[in-house]
């Protein structure tokens, strides 16, 4: 794929830093630094470097000061709570030299919050409310913690919320909007994305070069996840050509791997299957073992779902498969717990007993022990039951640990009912 440069003049270059023990640690995968590169770059900014840093890292300061050397803007995201080693409005304040006060706005906005969460907000919440003298803050509807902009005229020092729920939106619907504004900036990128499941990033990398390579200009990205893949396709904005041509692009993809293509743009896999559901007026239970309610917390992060989602079962053990989802023992004494007759009447019985007219079931092999040679850590045994009485179990191989094997588990289980209900061919494991 070819790489463009988005302007013939010095793009607005920025730095990221980013705070976070847990990040630091590895406890916790990093998601602002490939979310703001995405939206900034198809702003034509330029992204000098990223740099993670633990929560109260003395140096911030220090960083910030080196960064605004180059950078145009300087982003910071969290450390904006109200305790004291949340540093980061007094290191970039240090940083820039500019003062803070308490802005009766953003006080107000804060204590509304509060009400409406029906807490009292203590003193030290209004460090909340401090701003910069020389700056602006962005409003905060997802949280407590404003963002910031320390301007020094012809540079900017940013900061941001940590949580991923309040930092996005604040992003697409202010801080975006203030750069461009501030900056004279069009958006210079067009994009589509292409949300994929059960189908690797190396399968859709490779038809991506085979059919896409010779579209001039063409910029591919890719994000993987545990059993889907993002992809994103951009092309200088303009105008309806662009339009057109990743159009074309689209489509492509589509008659090529269209089965695995289960959105575009920001849905995810259970807001697919919840919708299709909620148009067919027809509705789901659930009966898990290895995945142990993750099915189910899944399906229930979408709002609305108690239109379509009736409820589900978490058998882990044998007595629970038997008593509650009236599995037969004889076909776990002859065929095992993990298998696909178990998950069959698994499905089945959650259909019957949560009077539902899909029932998935799931039953697995999670690790790290529990393996055999025949039946090795990773089998995955899912069912998807009709109340008509038609059912499809499939075994499935993961890799990866425990938790991988499981979010796998989930991905495959909500793709295999997407395809029974789109009625599009099934995969084979």
């Amino acid at each position: 794929m070819s790489d463009i440069s988005t302007s013939s003049s010095t793009p607005v270059q920025y730095t990221l830093i980013i705070t976070g023990e847990e990040i630091l640690s590895g406890k916790r995968i990093d998601r602002h630094i490939p979310f703001l590169n995405k939206t900034l770059y198809d702003l034509g900014l330029e992204c000098l470097g990223c740099r993670v840093i633990g929560d109260s890292d003395s140096t911030l300061s220090e960083l910030v000061k080196d960064a605004l050397i180059k950078s145009d803007v300087v982003i910071v995201t969290g450390g904006l709570g109200p305790t004291l080693d949340d540093i980061t409005r007094e290191a970039l304040s240090d940083a820039t030299g500019i003062g803070m006060e308490e802005n009766p706005q953003a006080l107000k906005e804060l204590q509304e919050r509060f009400a409406s969460m029906g807490r009292p907000m203590t003193d030290n919440n209004k460090r909340q409310a401090l701003v910069p003298v020389q700056g602006r803050f962005f409003s905060n509807p997802n949280g407590t913690a404003p963002g910031l902009v320390f301007d020094l005229g012809n540079k900017l020092a940013v900061a941001l919320p940590g949580p991923p729920r309040e930092l996005e939106p604040m992003v697409l619907d202010a801080m975006a909007p203030f750069l461009m504004e501030r900056f004279h900036l069009k958006k210079v990128f067009r994009s589509a994305t292409l949300r994929f499941c059960c189908l690797g990033e190396s399968n859709i990398d490779a038809v991506v070069r085979e059919k896409l390579d010779a579209v001039p200009d063409l910029r591919v990205s890719s994000l993987s996840h545990l059993g889907t893949v993002e992809l994103t396709l951009s092309l200088p904005d303009h105008g309806l050509e662009a339009e057109e041509a990743l159009h074309r692009c689209v489509e492509v993809l589509r008659a090529e791997i269209g089965d695995y293509l289960y959105a575009e743009g920001q849905y995810t896999l259970e807001e697919i299957v919840g919708s299709l559901l909620k148009k067919k007026k027809e509705t789901l239970a659930v009966a898990e073992s290895c995945t142990g309610g993750l099915l189910g917390a899944a399906i229930t992060s979408i709002p609305g779902s108690s239109d379509y989602f009736n409820g589900g079962v978490i058998a882990y053990t044998n007595t629970i498969k038997t008593e509650c989802l009236d599995v037969d023992p004889d076909v776990i004494t002859t065929h095992g717990a993990v298998s696909e007759e178990c998950a069959a009447q698994m499905a089945a019985g959650a259909c019957k007993s949560l009077n539902s007219d899909w029932g998935v079931a799931v039953t697995g092999i999670a690790g790290p022990g529990g393996g055999t040679g025949a039946k090795p850590v990773g089998t995955v045994c899912i069912a998807v039951a009709s109340r008509k009485g038609a059912v499809e179990a499939k075994t499935w191989r993961f890799f990866g640990a425990r938790e991988a094997i499981r979010r796998r588990s989930v991905v495959s289980a909500l793709d295999q009912l997407r395809r029974i209900l789109l009625n599009l061919p099934s995969i084979n494991p």
